[in-house]
């Protein structure tokens, strides 16, 4: 609670700082907006419309990946839906520290949806890291294009991005892969970007 409010994060002060504390964890922890609410309404009156955007809040806070040396990292993607339509998560993991360094959605998995993707990634990098990926055709020739160098593995360096993909899957399989009724890109990236910062933030 006095991290929130040394932050500023919430102006609005009709609802108390260890409330909306608590929204943000037990969203983190996989209770849907629905259910928090409820439990939270035994402190005080909240609604579900709260808690979310609470959540969402939550991501302008909390720190960004750090932009520095970096010896090597992995990145993958794996499928989420958003009103029934496949998306892909993308993902790039720093081996050394734990470190997640982005996530993207996107439609589809081509060379183009590769190149965004690594803009994303090289403002963490000072450098140009090795870079572990699997056998997707659509990896080679966009790495190549931004100047990093890589190698396509199917285990081994590529465990850490699996590794966070299953964390990602146990919390997003809460309602079962698929972002919930209403859910747009902006705030299916929005839940996707805040889920990493606390990961980040949890784990370190």
């Amino acid at each position: 609670m006095e991290w929130l409010r040394d932050r500023k994060v919430f102006v609005r002060r009709r609802k108390s700082d260890r409330t909306r504390a608590l929204a943000v964890l037990l969203c983190y922890a996989g209770v849907g907006v629905i259910p928090a609410s409820r439990i939270l309404s035994g402190l005080e009156k909240v609604s579900r419309e709260a808690t979310r955007k609470w959540f969402h809040r939550f991501k302008e806070v909390l720190p960004k990946p750090e932009r520095k040396v970096r010896r090597a990292i992995a990145m993958d993607e794996t499928k989420l839906k958003i009103e029934n339509v496949q998306w892909y998560a993308w993902s790039a993991i720093d081996l050394d520290d734990g470190e997640v360094l982005a996530v993207h959605l996107s439609r589809g998995r081509s060379c183009m949806d590769t190149l965004i993707f690594l803009k994303k990634v090289s403002t963490t990098c000072k450098n140009r890291p090795l870079v572990y990926v699997d056998h997707g055709p659509w990896y080679p020739w966009s790495l190549k294009r931004y100047g990093f160098p890589y190698e396509q593995v199917t285990w081994g360096n590529r465990n850490p991005i699996e590794g966070w993909f299953s964390v990602l899957k146990s919390r997003t399989k809460r309602f079962w892969n698929r972002f919930p009724h209403g859910s747009s890109w902006r705030s299916a990236i929005s839940w996707l970007t805040t889920f990493m910062l606390m990961y980040n933030a949890w784990r370190s």
